[in-house]
């Protein structure tokens, strides 16, 4: 059940929420009702066709265990974001993929047979496909079906995830090299580093100089029918959470990381003392609680500034938090739904 009480936010005497009557008439901060972010394409263009990959390969992974890869015919890329398999498929090794994780979903991949039941890899339904290389990171498990594999005598490589921007390249390379496609990895970060930069000063140039103007956003995470409620902020260790990542990089303020809020729970009292502008969620989690309408019967969602207009912006889960070579997209998806603007004719 979603508490009313127990908020884990922590403010001062003065907290520093900034008010609503110092914006600009025309700010974004004011607008009104429901968008979805909509990427132009669902689907990966692969910056190769036919990549001829120089095996064996040795790939030292994240747990230390170096891999000798020799084959990679029958590929399975899982975690818990959809990032290794975007990854794959845009390095132009799609037709080798054989099966998917619960967070891939674009259209190439979104028919391969899915490895999991519910949000754990399931050990049988793997073995049943017969892959030649697995591709995963801490993301997603159990663990110990992971181990099943490599001792089964599948290789498997344990991937750094990307916690922002500035380190999809890095998982780009490793990918690549681990694929065996060193230089071609080089042409996809470089490819992605274009693409990135160009999307970022479009989205620069529409953002409001102002900073009392800046949409303050929030990110809520909801599983209705499981009875999941959760608000994210910061990480543990008090870094920036992978939605204040977004949400910085769209210009906006994470409301929640700015008052030091750790992801977890969502509380009404929590919530309302943020007064977000602009609530983010995932559309399957948006429609689990009966869509806007359904939301705003959450204790304290219609009490907040974006309640109280119905100003919510959702995007699709297989898409806003994949960190690999289709975020430009994504950002540029949801700059156009946060601002209401074609980011087309934006000039930087």
């Amino acid at each position: 059940m979603l508490s009313a009480t127990g908020c884990a936010l922590v403010f001062g005497d003065d907290p520093e929420i900034s008010d609503l009557s110092q914006a600009a008439a025309d700010s974004p901060r004011f607008f009104e009702g429901h968008d979805t972010a909509l990427l132009e394409s669902n689907d990966i263009v692969p910056i190769a066709e036919n990549p001829e990959p120089r095996l064996p390969v040795s790939f030292t992974g994240l747990d230390d265990v170096t891999v000798e890869i020799a084959d990679t015919s029958r590929i399975l890329a899982l975690d818990g974001t959809g990032s290794l398999a975007s990854i794959v498929f845009g390095l132009g090794f799609g037709p080798s993929v054989v099966g998917r994780d619960l967070t891939t979903g674009f259209d190439s991949a979104k028919d391969l047979p899915l490895v999991m039941n519910g949000h754990s890899l399931n050990a049988e339904a793997i073995l049943e496909l017969n892959p030649t290389l697995i591709l995963t990171d801490y993301s997603v498990g159990p663990y110990d079906v992971q181990l099943q594999m490599r001792n089964s005598g599948i290789p498997i490589v344990f991937f750094e995830p990307a916690e922002n921007l500035d380190e999809i390249p890095r998982l780009i390379s490793d990918v690549a090299t681990a694929l065996g496609v060193p230089e071609l990895g080089e042409l996809y970060v470089d490819d992605f580093d274009r693409r990135l930069a160009d999307t970022l000063a479009r989205i620069e140039a529409v953002v409001p100089e102002r900073e009392e103007d800046r949409v303050r956003m929030v990110f809520l995470y909801m599983r209705g029918r499981a009875g999941v409620y959760h608000m994210f902020g910061n990480n543990p260790d008090g870094s920036t959470g992978a939605a204040g990542v977004l949400i910085e990089s769209l210009g906006g303020v994470d409301v929640a990381g700015e008052q030091n809020w750790v992801s977890g729970s969502l509380t009404a009292e929590g919530l309302m003392k943020l007064e977000p502008d602009l609530i983010l969620m995932l559309t399957l989690g948006l429609e689990s609680v009966g869509g806007v309408e359904g939301l705003m019967g959450i204790p304290g969602v219609a009490q907040t500034p974006a309640g109280e207009r119905g100003r919510v912006v959702d995007m699709s889960d297989y898409e806003m938090f994949t960190w690999g070579p289709r975020t430009p997209e994504v950002l540029a998806a949801l700059a156009e739904a946060i601002y209401r603007v074609d980011l087309d004719e934006a000039t930087p």
